[in-house]
């Protein structure tokens, strides 16, 4: 027969015994807390990856305004088309200054053509070659976003190469102010030949302005 504890040596045992349990209690709230708060962070990270994604391929941000410098990967085939660094590549025609100018229709920078003559002439940019050797037949259109700080009649041609070159044009007026208006000129080759995008004001006085971006040439 074990000998029975003294009263106060089990009152002290009860005691400890239930400090150590709740001193367990208190860690596993601890610990259960700790791992639910880890659960709620996972499940709320958001997912990298658009909806049928490849692996590895990360979803593009559709609230993105920065356009590329080239435009190969939509069809343009004017690769300096939105002026974001320069005019490279671009000629400038009749009397006047250009450069890059903000704000542009849809990202930081457009092409500005100032005149400068003694008297109203015509002015704008050309793009030689933006088609090289297109095949009899071919179509293509062209599209240029045109504003300016006078009313003007602004044309937007395709051009061909050779001594008597072939080309297709549309005018549109603009009006002084922030206002961007398309043009739009379509082209089908009737021979085999290289094509230029023109782009001119007629009548322009000095001090005047045409504000040309996102000029695009697709062939269909």
């Amino acid at each position: 027969m074990q000998p029975i504890p003294p009263r106060h040596l089990a009152r002290h045992r009860s005691r400890l015994d239930l400090t150590r349990n709740r001193d367990f209690v208190a860690h596993s709230l601890v610990l259960l807390a700790v791992v639910l708060t880890v659960t709620i962070v996972l499940a709320n990270l958001p997912d990298s990856s658009g909806p049928g994604a490849a692996p590895g391929e990360q979803a593009s941000d559709a609230t993105s305004v920065s356009l590329p410098s080239g435009a190969k990967a939509f069809g343009n085939l004017v690769t300096n088309w939105s002026f974001e660094q320069d005019l490279s590549g671009w000629q400038v025609l009749g009397a006047a200054d250009a450069g890059r100018e903000p704000q542009g229709r849809t990202s930081g920078s457009c092409a500005s053509v100032r005149s400068r003559g003694p008297q109203p002439g015509r002015i704008g940019l050309a793009l030689p070659g933006v088609v090289q050797a297109a095949d009899k037949g071919g179509r293509f259109v062209a599209k240029a976003w045109v504003r300016s700080t006078a009313r003007l009649e602004v044309t937007v041609r395709l051009v061909g190469s050779g001594a008597k070159p072939e080309s297709s044009q549309t005018t549109t007026t603009t009006l002084p102010g922030l206002a961007w208006r398309a043009v739009i000129v379509d082209h089908t080759t009737a021979a085999r030949t290289d094509l230029a995008i023109v782009i001119t004001a007629d009548g322009v006085l000095p001090g005047d302005s045409l504000l040309v971006d996102e000029v695009t040439v697709r062939q269909g």
